[in-house]
């Protein structure tokens, strides 16, 4: 353990374009940083050396104090390298890849860290990833089920129950063609750094969506609950997020009256920001949500939805959050938007 003794980087650590860290091997106390730190994470040194890592970590289930504890602890016997997600002073949220390794300085053994900004990594990772997938599950099954039509259009034509093919065809043909436009959202969403995120009133933001929808599908109820003030740090993505889950709850209902209520809140377990879309609908089947987690794989069987739902999971992730779908008690679906909320300074 370091104890009362002060231990500082060497000032040449200032000029380095890399951001470092020296940590105490078994508090995980910070001792030192260097300028580029300061820069990065949007704090004085003074301020940081005051703070726990859970200060600026991004509220998410994913990280926490007691796993960079591990990490560093871990570090004196082999390096760690690992990616974590902080929030900076502003709220913005970026990734951060860390490289801890043991090290002396004036005979006293601390860990140091070497710190990088990835955010724009990343981002262009995930959106290359995301539309792989894209094209992978949906594109070329919704092609191989064409081919299977085309098929049975021939034999439609000897039987002549020819306009029921083709109103098929036309359909699966109308999917293959609405994905160049969600495939330009997610080139939207993925677009913007966090520096080009801004404070959203998550109230203003939900009325709108649900202005633009009522006039696009009349007969569909739609309600909104606004239970607390929720702003968060967002950008058009969460725009296309919200209104292709509530879209989503209408087109796939199989009442003649959609209903779907939109709630806001402050998450009690984690104090994110949430909106819940509850709809009366047809339970979402598992291999819909499954499809987001890897846990399937594309097949001539398996037939999608479309990337909406992708759409949803990349622009939560983006902002730091979390998607989840649940099943109601009553029947119908619950979709959850868990969002970092902004800092009141940014807002007011």
């Amino acid at each position: 353990m370091v104890g009362d003794q002060d231990v500082l980087l060497p000032t040449a650590f200032d000029d380095l374009d890399i951001g470092i860290v020296l940590r105490d091997p078994e508090t995980g106390a910070m001792l030192d940083v260097n300028s580029q730190i300061e820069r990065l994470y949007g704090y004085s040194r003074s301020e940081l050396l005051e703070m726990n890592i859970a200060d600026y970590t991004a509220p998410s289930t994913k990280f926490s104090q007691d796993e960079a504890m591990r990490r560093i602890r871990a570090a004196v016997d082999e390096p760690q390298v690992f990616e974590w997600q902080i929030k900076r002073a502003s709220g913005e949220l970026i990734w951060i890849r860390i490289r801890l390794n043991k090290t002396a300085i004036d005979s006293t053994t601390c860990v140091i860290a070497e710190i990088r900004d990835i955010t724009e990594y990343k981002a262009r990772e995930r959106r290359l990833r995301l539309l792989n997938r894209v094209v992978r599950h949906n594109l070329r099954n919704e092609t191989n089920v064409l081919m299977g039509y085309a098929d049975r259009l021939q034999r439609a034509v000897e039987e002549k129950t020819l306009e029921e093919e083709v109103e098929m065809i036309l359909e699966i043909a109308t999917e293959i063609g609405s994905l160049s436009d969600s495939i330009q959202q997610i080139e939207e969403i993925a677009k913007p750094d966090a520096t080009d995120r801004s404070p959203t009133n998550l109230g203003t933001l939900v009325q709108e969506v649900i202005t633009e929808i009522r006039d696009e599908y009349p007969p569909a109820e739609l309600t909104v609950d606004i239970q607390a003030d929720i702003w968060v740090n967002a950008d058009q993505g969460l725009r296309h997020a919200i209104t292709h889950a509530i879209e989503n709850a209408i087109v796939h209902n199989d009442q003649d009256a959609p209903s779907v209520e939109v709630r806001l809140s402050s998450a009690s377990e984690t104090g994110q920001g949430e909106i819940r879309i509850v709809d009366d609908g047809p339970i979402i089947p598992d291999v819909e949500t499954a499809v987001l987690k890897n846990e399937i794989t594309a097949s001539t069987t398996y037939h999608g939805s479309g990337v909406g739902l992708w759409v949803m999971q990349w622009c939560v992730d983006s902002l730091g959050g979390e998607l989840r779908f649940e099943e109601n008690v009553s029947g119908g679906n619950t979709v959850r938007f868990l969002l970092p909320q902004a800092n009141s300074s940014l807002v007011s």
